[in-house]
């Protein structure tokens, strides 16, 4: 009987989590051996995240808007906001210095290979790239996931604006916290679907860039993917440990693997929110706290994304290649300056598709000897 008992428990708390598991495997053999076929279910992964990126719009907004609305104190969710940003930026420059250091050891790029001279064009100064992080010229703009962190922004002020309108007593907090909770339904029906669109996903990926991705980037994919594993049960533990105190980070590992799942099978940390705010919730996290931590770091805390395999550490590396012709600074300065803006400004792309974006942007590499 307790046999029984313990195989139900186990099918429930990561019976889910196999089938999504089982979706990415399947989707793979079948990209590998069937790539005609896996090229034509591609349909199966667009509509699971075209749908995930559809309900996450409203969810970011909704959410914030409405843990700030509901609080008490302005003063406690003003404090939650500088903690947050405070711990994002410390554990990105961690991610990109290591990473950097990592990429001096090992270089991403060996050989000699044809020189593709270029020029980088007119670069936008500093107060347009402040305009262009944090709003947008017109309301309808907001509303995409690609101006997740201007919509953010604009969440946060229509949260204080409320706070100064009366609170958690007012129509509008109370109208924000039922549709974020009707939201969280939504996503829950729309995850039980992930399994297929992983599958469709896969199976798609690795039949159209399987074999150049091999070819190609299979030095580059293992020191990236060796160091983001290192990264993630070194350091994960240590702030979870800080931030949730003895045994926190028993509790991480416990919950780990289902976000992880969707991330990696949805390659956007956007995407990922639902899912994160639900395993949230089952650790029993606050959920002001949750409201606005999470969809702010879908945007800031892209601990993979601010390393130096970034876009500008790939760049740099492969400068013996394209000889892109800039001068901004000490090279290892901009490679962790530059990692830390592609962490916190880049929001809501499908961010472990950079390698594949590389490989669209550059031309063919030619070894020669």
């Amino acid at each position: 009987m307790s046999k029984t008992n313990g195989s139900k428990s186990f099918f429930k708390t990561y019976g889910f989590l196999i089938f999504m598991i089982s979706g990415i495997v399947a989707g793979c053999l079948v990209g590998a051996f069937a790539p005609d076929f896996g090229g034509k279910i591609k349909f199966l992964g667009t509509l699971f995240i075209n749908m995930m990126f559809c309900v996450v719009v409203p969810m970011v907004f909704c959410s914030i808007a409405s843990a700030i609305a509901n609080m008490k104190s302005v003063k406690r969710a003003g404090k939650i906001m500088g903690v947050t940003i405070a711990t994002f930026l410390v554990t990105a420059a961690i991610a990109g210095i290591l990473m950097y250091i990592v990429c001096r050891i090992f270089p991403l790029v060996d050989g000699h290979y044809t020189i593709t001279e270029g020029e980088i064009g007119d670069t936008l100064g500093f107060g347009d790239m402040i305009v262009n992080f944090f709003t947008k010229p017109d309301f309808t703009e907001l509303l995409s996931r690609k101006a997740i962190l201007p919509l953010i922004v604009a969440a946060v002020i229509f949260g204080f604006g409320i706070q100064m309108n009366g609170g958690p007593e007012t129509k509008t907090a109370k109208l924000l916290e039922d549709i974020t909770g009707c939201i969280m339904k939504t996503v829950k029906l729309i995850t039980y679907y992930a399994p297929i669109g992983f599958f469709g996903f896969f199976a798609d990926l690795v039949a159209t860039y399987g074999p150049e991705l091999v070819a190609d980037y299979s030095r580059t994919l293992i020191i990236y993917y060796v160091m983001s594993f290192a990264y993630m049960f070194v350091f994960f533990p240590i702030y979870a440990q800080f931030g949730g105190g003895k045994g926190g980070a028993k509790i991480m590992f416990s919950k780990l693997f289902r976000p992880a799942a969707v991330s990696f099978g949805t390659c956007s940390s956007v995407a990922t929110i639902p899912t994160n705010m639900e395993v949230a919730d089952e650790t029993g996290i606050s959920k002001d706290v949750t409201d606005i931590v999470l969809p702010m770091g879908a945007t800031m805390h892209m601990d993979g994304s601010a390393s130096a395999l970034s876009q500008n550490q790939f760049i740099d590396e492969c400068k013996p290649i394209i000889n892109v012709r800039h001068h901004q600074g000490s090279i290892p300065l901009r490679r962790v300056r530059t990692g830390l803006h592609d962490g916190k400004g880049h929001s809501g792309h499908r961010r472990g598709g950079i390698l594949l974006r590389c490989h669209e942007r550059h031309p063919r590499r030619r070894r020669h000897g």
